[in-house]
């Protein structure tokens, strides 16, 4: 009986080890902390936190050892919202460069973080790339309709326009769903030549100016073929 309870106070004491030892979030007196083994990092205050102690991951982001952590931070208790995130790799709590984050999913092979948010119907996709130690923001792609998104590439300082469909892949045809689209010439001035519903165009690029998007296209009707600028708002 004796050594029975000596078996059980061992194992008692090995169940609290690791339940003490095991990583989550803590919060006390509306300061929330990372528990990470021993040690307890302070992260932020927040009166009205909605708590889930596992509302959080730990990532390897860099090419070094250090660790970031990222951690739910909603006011509307959303498991998938945003993100706020830190690195612990000294065992305290530095705020990452990059704001918070909704719904972010790490690809660390890649060295990629994935952004996803919605602004009213509108959905968006940002992708974050390493470069120089500093992670930028490489595309955006904008939900314009059903299997229809235009991609924003930031390589150099001017953007790179694209239109893409739901499988990432670059749009070349595109058929116009507006009732009447104008063609514009090269300095972007409108022309009497249209097209309507239904037609098809091969796009060639898209340009930006005064924050409206054009299209380089080129149509094939009965007699000609009439190249010129569409705007982008006419095929949806």
């Amino acid at each position: 009986m004796v050594l029975n309870n000596k078996y059980l106070f061992l194992f008692l004491t090995i169940y609290s080890t690791f339940s003490f030892a095991s990583d989550g979030l803590l919060k006390e007196n509306n300061r929330i902390f990372f528990k990470q083994g021993n040690t307890k990092i302070f992260l932020f205050t927040d009166n009205n936190y909605c708590f889930d102690k596992d509302a959080f991951s730990v990532e390897k982001l860099t090419n070094d050892n250090k660790k970031y952590l990222f951690v739910n931070h909603t006011d509307d208790c959303n498991p998938s919202g945003k993100y706020e995130i830190f690195d612990i790799s000294e065992n305290k709590a530095k705020k990452f460069y990059l704001s918070p984050l909704y719904d972010p999913e790490v690809d660390s092979t890649k060295k990629q973080i994935i952004e996803r948010f919605k602004d009213g119907p509108v959905s968006y996709t940002r992708t974050y790339v390493l470069k120089n130690s500093k992670y930028y923001v490489f595309e955006e792609l904008k939900t314009l309709a059903s299997d229809l998104n235009l991609s924003t590439v930031y390589l150099d300082k001017t953007p790179t326009f694209y239109l893409k469909n739901d499988s990432n892949q670059v749009i070349k045809n595109l058929e116009i769903s507006s009732a009447k689209a104008y063609f514009f010439d090269e300095n972007l001035k409108q022309t009497k030549p249209y097209i309507v519903r239904g037609d098809k165009v091969k796009v060639d690029n898209l340009i930006k100016k005064n924050n409206l998007i054009y299209m380089k296209v080129e149509f094939k009707g009965k007699n000609k073929i009439t190249k010129g600028y569409i705007k982008l708002s006419d095929v949806l």
